[in-house]
């Protein structure tokens, strides 16, 4: 990976991480008040910088989200086009690169970054404010090689955070109540009137941006790994694909990624030794709900892959796809995606450090069952006592 430009690294990266929004840039001033309030309005004094700016930015969003739903809607009882398409995984396992593949088929369409920043005003907002965000922008994500832009597909995740604040990627904003927010993650203690909150803004989100493009969605967030029960009752014809990848390797990267992006997002600050004892905890909640529900599919509409299959013969898995969940022909997206990637070149990851035989140990024993169901190899395996 070769880094950015000492001026990048210097002025955006330190800028977005004291005075970005994280991922709450687009949120009304109500419900930003309302999340300081619960907080007890702890906002640790390094973060008062970004604090300040999202009162100033939610000030201005409040009127112009009211604006523009009553220019664009959607109307409550408007629908869908056409159903979901799910991409689930871990964090860290490959699900923006299946993504970024599965979105060159222009007959579907993907929100993007902009948009999931901000999902109430992007209409109005847009013509404007891109232009001036795109120079405080970095131009590769903080924890990997994948470079970004406001127009390239995104997670879904922080659009639902702000639109109804109920989602585990608010204990990375506010880690001192971080075991509160992670109940959100499959809602399984949630209240029956969070879960339509959730569902609800689900539901808006996926009408605003599918009416916008007149495609069907294809959507993308780790998180919804662990929500199938919840997917299938908002949308109950969405079909799914999941993308695995070794345990060794996602805790690899997800331990790094933790690191980079916490610093982004934090308004409090956060005690970098507990990014392990998260990072076993999510992962191991995600998969126990991912498994316990996938039965809920019905069959046809879920296919799994794993990452070290789609990195080695991505045109092969990505055509196995299309013909296991019975999407459009495929033949008439392949130059796309031969196009794409022929642009990209090979996917190409961080490097990061080996892990130590005790913390091996500790992941047979905490994400064994994921090794068992995907048939990874454990190493040390006489260690797994």
């Amino acid at each position: 990976m070769s880094p950015p430009a000492p001026s990048e690294t210097n002025l955006k990266v330190t800028l977005v991480r004291l005075l970005g929004p994280g991922c709450l840039a687009g949120i009304r001033c109500g419900d930003w008040w309302n999340l300081l309030a619960a907080n007890r309005f702890r906002v640790d004094a390094r973060y008062w910088g970004k604090a300040l700016h999202l009162s100033l930015v939610s000030a201005i969003t409040s009127p112009l989200a009211c604006l523009e739903q009553s220019l664009y809607g959607p109307r409550p009882e408007s629908t869908p086009v056409g159903q979901p398409l799910f991409v689930l995984g871990s964090w860290r396992s490959g699900t923006t690169h299946l993504h970024n593949l599965l979105c060159q088929d222009e007959r579907f369409s993907a929100p993007d970054l902009y948009q999931t920043m901000y999902p109430l005003t992007y209409r109005l907002s847009r013509p404007w404010l891109e232009k001036i965000l795109k120079f405080t922008l970095p131009r590769k994500r903080f924890m990997d090689n994948v470079e970004q832009s406001f127009t390239e597909p995104a997670e879904d995740e922080m659009a639902l955070a702000i639109l109804c604040g109920k989602s585990n990627m608010l204990g990375w904003a506010f880690p001192r109540r971080e075991e509160y927010y992670e109940r959100y993650l499959t809602f399984e203690q949630a209240t029956a009137e969070e879960r339509k909150q959730f569902q609800d803004a689900l539901r808006f989100f996926v009408c605003k941006v599918g009416q916008g493009s007149g495609r069907p969605l294809i959507l993308k967030s780790p998180n919804h790994t662990a929500r199938i029960r919840l997917l299938l009752e908002t949308f109950p014809d969405a079909r799914f694909v999941h993308i695995h990848r070794h345990p060794y390797d996602v805790y690899r990267s997800f331990m790094h990624m933790s690191s980079q992006v916490i610093p982004v997002w934090a308004l409090q600050n956060y005690d970098i030794s507990r990014v392990e004892e998260m990072v076993l905890r999510l992962y191991r909640t995600l998969y126990e709900s991912y498994f316990a529900q996938r039965e809920l599919i019905p069959p046809g509409r879920l296919h799994e892959v794993s990452y070290e299959r789609l990195v080695q013969s991505p045109r092969t898995e990505v055509e196995a796809i299309y013909e296991a969940l019975k999407l459009p022909d495929f033949a008439e997206m392949r130059p796309r995606l031969e196009a794409y990637l022929q642009r990209s070149g090979s996917y190409r990851t961080n490097r990061h450090r080996e892990i130590p035989a005790e913390t091996r140990c500790r992941l047979h024993r905490e994400w064994g069952f994921c090794f068992d169901a995907w048939g990874y190899p454990r190493e040390d395996a006489d260690l797994n006592t």
